[in-house]
């Protein structure tokens, strides 16, 4: 049994571990950086002396952010000889052979709005003295154009705080006035990234595994169960995958209002840390980012697919193993999302980067979810999970794309799948399936059920699951459909009683009209949505559109109140309750659901209107809730309603829908 360990300041402790970092024989053109770096997070002063070791070239360019400032730069000794500027330089060297670069740099980490670096996804560095960021791409220290290198990082911090990286730990010193510890990595597609603040650590070992929290004091109490959680996944991932690809797990919790995954470490806003789902699918998805995404880089040239297979492999397979009706509503979010999504936002997945918008996310996340999910009913459980072992014995610490992923799956197949990858990796859009006809035949030996699938241009090759309820049971099983139309006699022994097409939405498609009920998205996702603020004592205009700001992918249009005509098109309407009433009663709009009537301190919900357009309303008891739900009210853009008391959602869902017309019901 594991046991936790905690690691406490005292007078000066080092705990060092045999594994004594060697740099790895350098290749040619490959450079080896040694970095001592002392931070105060207090004030955000940095100073950074780097040794970089490089062989087989005869230039190198660095550069630092414009709040850096490189000095004393020398070669192999000697003063620099190269083109420099206050933040990059360029070197030429005296020969191919080995040299050594010494570069001296400082500055003063800039005083970054949190909400801002949320926004640049966690690309700016930030110090606070509750928490420093310094994220590998913010160039804190001289940094070459270089896709791989290798590190030795040595970080001193006031006593007060704690310092972890995103590379292996291989010793540490604790003191009454500062701390010391040393990271090293072996040649990385990432440069590394550094945490530090007045950090309690706690730490687990998992067979070879180094696990640790880094948690404000706040949150210290959770450190246990995180690891325990981070372990049991770990050891799930590598039954699934392969062996955990990294000698350390970190845990860090972060002042900023962030969730990012890195190399070895997830970095979780300390707020959120004890919500339920943070120990479940969230860590979930950031320990498996470690061979997705991490393990294994993405060849952004060709699309991002790690989003999409950790959704799957992590949020997605736990809602299946708690419940299979839970992960089928989880497909269905995913349907309805990419429902709401406009078409001149739908893009094919090999364009998908990154998550920098919400139209992004509906793409690369749950569409690519998808695919992998009817990737493997496409070639069954066993020969998917053996494709993936493969994929990544194949390109572990190597970059890697679609292309990579079919030929995994052909291989272990034994099959050309060259039609499924470019009809849902190089193609945007989805197949709209209607049930056109559904007839029953009372026969000698039974009964025959006829069923006719058609389907829009241009075509899918589709494996369209059906469920026959019949007098003496259910029967599960699929038609082929590769063309615009299809017919399927199916020979049944019993009466047939009801027939579902796709009853689990297991295909990725198009929902039709009664399948798919209103959702924040179909409003916020559409270019051409309107905006109307109802303003009165309670709605301060100024924060009613500042909100509106926050929803929208693109500007909002703004209108004017008083109009005597609802405006055509998706419409979000923020204000009272009593101006909201009025509203709704000039306009002849649905009434208030009694899922959010009278609860909270605000509402959101969203109908559909008798144009079948949606309606979004925003309606508060008083100003400061439009401030309250700022930030959380963005990550509930997949429901139909939410109920606030102050920033809390106490109450969220979505509208049911019925079967809808891919189901048929026999006399």
């Amino acid at each position: 049994m594991n046991s936790l360990r905690w690691l406490t300041v005292g007078a000066l402790f080092w705990f060092v571990w045999p594994c004594l970092y060697l740099p790895p024989a350098l290749a040619s053109g490959l450079l080896h950086h040694d970095i001592e770096l002392t931070v105060d997070p207090n004030d955000g002063k940095i100073a950074v002396t780097d040794r970089i070791t490089v062989s087989g070239r005869r230039t190198v360019t660095l550069s630092v952010a414009p709040w850096m400032h490189m000095s004393d730069i020398r070669v192999d000794g000697n003063p620099m000889r190269g083109r420099a500027s206050r933040t990059s330089l360029l070197l030429t060297l005296p020969s191919i052979e080995r040299h050594q670069i010494d570069v001296v740099a400082k500055g003063i980490i800039p005083q970054n709005d949190a909400d801002m670096v949320r926004q640049r996804a966690g690309q700016d560095a930030v110090a606070l003295s509750d928490g420093l960021y310094l994220p590998g791409w913010a160039r804190w220290f001289p940094s070459s154009s270089d896709s791989a290198a290798s590190y030795r990082l040595t970080i001193e911090t006031p006593a007060a705080h704690r310092a972890v990286a995103t590379s292996e730990l291989q010793s540490e010193g604790l003191g009454t006035k500062a701390n010391r510890s040393v990271f090293a990595s072996q040649p990385s597609l990432e440069p590394p990234s550094v945490f530090a603040g007045p950090y309690t650590v706690t730490e687990r070992r998992f067979g070879k595994i180094r696990l640790r929290t880094y948690f404000h004091r706040s949150a210290a109490n959770l450190a246990g169960s995180y690891l325990e959680a981070a372990e049991g996944f770990i050891s799930q991932f590598e039954q699934q995958i392969g062996a955990y690809p990294f000698s350390d797990f970190h845990i860090v919790t972060a002042p900023l209002p962030v969730g990012l995954g890195f190399p070895n470490l997830a970095y979780v806003d300390r707020r959120i840390l004890r919500m339920p789902f943070m120990r479940g699918r969230s860590l979930a998805h950031e320990v498996l980012h470690n061979w997705w995404g991490n393990g294994i880089q993405v060849d952004y040239e060709s699309g991002n697919w790690s989003e999409g297979l950790t959704t799957y492999m992590a949020d997605h397979a736990l809602a299946e193993r708690r419940d299979p009706r839970e992960s089928s509503r989880m497909r269905l979010s995913w349907l309805r999302d990419f429902q709401a999504l406009p078409k001149d936002k739908d893009i094919p997945v090999t364009r998908f980067l990154a998550k920098r918008h919400d139209a992004a996310q509906v793409v690369g996340y749950g569409k690519v979810a998808f695919i992998f999910h009817m990737l493997k009913h496409q070639v069954g459980s066993q020969q998917f999970e053996t494709a993936l072992k493969r994929f990544w014995a194949n390109n572990k610490f190597a970059t890697a794309g679609w292309s990579d992923i079919r030929e995994a799956f052909e291989a272990t197949t034994q099959s050309d799948l060259g039609w499924f990858f470019r009809q849902w990796t190089d193609r945007a859009g989805a197949p709209r399936l209607t049930l056109k006809d559904a007839r029953v035949w009372h026969r000698a030996e039974g009964y025959a059920l006829e069923i006719s699938l058609a389907q829009t241009a241009p075509a899918f090759k589709l494996k369209v699951p059906l469920e026959i309820k019949t007098q003496a049971g259910l029967l599960r099983t699929h038609i082929q459909v590769e063309g615009e139309a299809a017919n399927e006699v199916v020979q049944l022994d019993s009466k047939p009683v009801s027939l579902r097409i796709d009853p689990d939405h297991s295909l990725f498609r198009l929902l039709l009209p009664g399948e798919a009920p209103p959702i924040l998205r179909d409003v916020l996702l559409d270019s051409g949505a309107q905006t109307l603020v109802l303003e009165d004592e309670l709605v301060i205009p100024k924060l009613a559109r500042e909100l509106a700001v926050r929803l929208f992918d693109d500007a909002p249009i703004f209108l004017d109140d008083g109009q005597d005509q609802l405006a055509a098109g998706p419409l979000l309407v923020l204000g009272s309750a009593n101006e909201i009433s009025q509203f709704i009663s000039r306009f002849g709009l649905p009434a208030r659901p009694v899922e959010v009537a009278g609860r909270g301190s605000g509402r959101v919900w969203t109908v559909r209107r008798k144009d079948g357009e949606a309606a979004l309303f925003i309606e508060v008891n008083e100003p400061g809730a439009l401030t309250a739900m700022k930030r959380p009210l963005p990550h509930y853009r997949s429901k139909s309603y939410i109920v606030f008391e102050g920033p809390r959602a106490i109450a969220h869902g979505v509208w049911p829908a019925a079967d809808g017309p891919l189901a048929r019901n026999f006399d």
